[in-house]
């Protein structure tokens, strides 16, 4: 089963991470940028990677920790309508934009079908505790959904723990539809 992440800053890189710890065997990755300084206190990037892809640069990560592991990258800025095409066949669609228009926007466009979607919502700030998990039709949200990058500083502590979340998530879903 292909399991699709839109976006791999923060929270989108860190579940491929734990997906490759896992042992998981198929993704796709879909993203724009390249690997920025900046964020290393949250991404699992290296400074090596610094100015390169973020989709080359997450591959060799996560081939290193799981050389059988297929990543199927697409190195594209999503917009509205793009979401059904980029993750056609991909069962499980993890969100991990750092943008509120971007994050509703796919849940609109992937609500509704046979996929589960995890998402993040509100990963700023160190108030760790608040964090728990939402189930609305078929999407699991993780945050504590009040704190805002525009308003808290980005902790990553937190984001990573976010990750984790929902990268368990993940897995539960696969062991269960794998019975």
């Amino acid at each position: 089963m292909k399991i699709g992440i839109a976006g791999i800053g923060g929270v989108g890189s860190n579940v491929a991470r734990h997906l490759a710890q896992a042992r998981v065997k198929d993704i796709r990755i879909v993203d724009f940028d390249n690997v920025e300084a900046s964020n290393l206190n949250r991404q699992f990037y290296l400074f090596s990677q610094v100015g390169k892809k973020k989709t080359d640069s997450l591959e060799i990560n996560l081939k290193e920790i799981f050389p059988g592991m297929t990543v199927e990258k697409i190195e594209k800025k999503i917009q509205p309508g793009d979401l059904a095409g980029l993750f056609s066949g991909c069962e499980i669609v993890v969100e991990g934009f750092d943008n509120k228009n971007l994050k509703k926007m796919i849940i609109e466009e992937l609500a509704g079908t046979c996929r589960l979607l995890v998402s993040a919502s509100g990963v700023a700030g160190e108030n760790m505790d608040a964090v728990t998990i939402r189930k609305i039709g078929n999407c699991q949200i993780v945050g504590d959904f009040v704190s805002d990058q525009e308003n808290y500083a980005l902790f990553g502590p937190k984001i990573v723990m976010v990750a984790s979340i929902m990268a368990g998530i993940v897995l539960k879903a696969l062991k269960g539809w794998s019975k």
